[in-house]
């Protein structure tokens, strides 16, 4: 065995998303927090980071462009698997569909959380009235918010099924196509 040759660990892992996560952030990287490169995460959520560091954990920065949104620890024993580690992109989240149905119930405003590239919200006549009518509110998703996407995303799955079932089916057809699931707003 040559003295100078190290071994190469290499961390498999596999971030959970929705396609419709994929589909608006499709520039998914990942690194080591102490390395230089990133790694692109496939559309499947693969990645994989060889390094011949050997440490008892990797801290995992997981990031869109130059935006980090999610840091996980990743420990040494699971180099060892056969399949990559499973990680979800959100754990705990205070949007879900549990709010969106509480919020119903305590007669607040629902929320429709919109995800768009501009920097402010700006509604026009149609939105300010389907806030009028269906007591919801248009909110925008900050970069920040990235590893809440999926939440949000059931959030507002939520609010177009008490929308429909409230007979507020018209405003449905009107709503802003930035608004995060839009394609979703007539499944019940």
């Amino acid at each position: 065995m040559n003295l100078f040759s190290q071994e190469i660990i290499t961390i498999k892992g596999k971030l959970f998303f929705s396609e419709e996560f994929y589909r608006n952030f499709s520039n998914l990287l990942v690194k080591i927090d102490d390395a230089d490169e990133y790694v692109k995460i496939e559309e499947d959520g693969i990645f994989e980071i060889k390094t011949s560091t050997k440490k008892e954990n990797y801290k995992l920065i997981f990031s869109y462009g130059s935006i980090k949104f999610k840091e996980y620890n990743y420990k040494f024993e699971w180099t060892k698997r056969y399949k990559p580690k499973s990680i979800s992109l959100a754990e705990n989240c205070r949007i879900n569909k549990n709010i969106a149905q509480e919020d119903f119930r305590e007669k607040r405003k629902l929320k429709l959380y919109v995800y768009n590239k501009l920097d402010t919200l700006i509604l026009s006549k149609k939105d300010k009235r389907v806030q009028k009518k269906t007591n919801s509110e248009f909110v925008k998703m900050s970069y920040e918010d990235l590893n809440k996407f999926e939440c949000i995303s059931d959030y507002n799955k939520r609010v177009f099924k008490i929308l429909y079932l409230s007979g507020k089916v018209k405003f449905l057809k009107n709503l802003r196509k930035d608004v995060i699931s839009y394609n979703y707003r007539y499944n019940r």
